[in-house]
């Protein structure tokens, strides 16, 4: 590829596990890192509980404004966890507010069982076109070690971002 895409990594992460694999793809693209934060914390079990019921109930959560202006990336890789089988507030809210301003974008999205399909699925659903790639992950494949899904999932991205760029020109 001559030209390498600028690249963002966004997530959320109540427990860490969306977390590391953010980490994982922003090392195997050299991508920037950007963590999305709110203004309550989700920590104990009432945390729990409210991410709980948010996720089972499709809402959206408010994020503090972001430190990376996602419009300047050419390639966003979006993460999420599942919350009550669904896609966390956060990220929901994420998606609401900046999915006119995102270009290309990849999914990510991790689970304690199950779940983690349907959260790509409400992903892609609030974007303005198809994901180029998405990954769905167990809890205990990521705390095992993900650099072959991880490398599965940066590869289908990069090389559907380049073949659009191609296409484009």
């Amino acid at each position: 590829m001559a030209n390498a895409p600028k690249v963002l990594v966004v997530f959320f992460s109540r427990s860490g596990t969306t977390r590391l694999l953010a980490e994982a793809i922003a090392r195997a693209t050299q991508a920037d890192l950007e963590e999305l934060r709110e203004r309550r914390s989700r920590l104990g079990i009432i945390g729990w509980l409210r991410s709980g019921y948010e996720g089972t109930h499709q809402r959206s959560a408010e994020t503090l404004p972001l430190q990376h202006d996602v419009s300047a990336y050419d390639l966003v890789f979006v993460g999420s966890p599942t919350w009550g089988r669904s896609l966390s507030s956060p990220v929901r809210g994420f998606l609401r507010q900046n999915a006119a301003r995102l270009g290309s974008v990849a999914l990510f999205a991790t689970c304690g069982v199950q779940g983690a399909e349907t959260a790509l699925e409400q992903m892609a659903a609030l974007l303005k076109q198809p994901p180029l790639a998405s990954l769905a992950m167990l809890q205990s494949e990521v705390e095992r070690g993900a650099a072959v899904r991880v490398g599965e999932l940066t590869e289908a991205a990069l090389s559907a971002w380049e073949r659009k760029m191609i296409a484009t020109s």
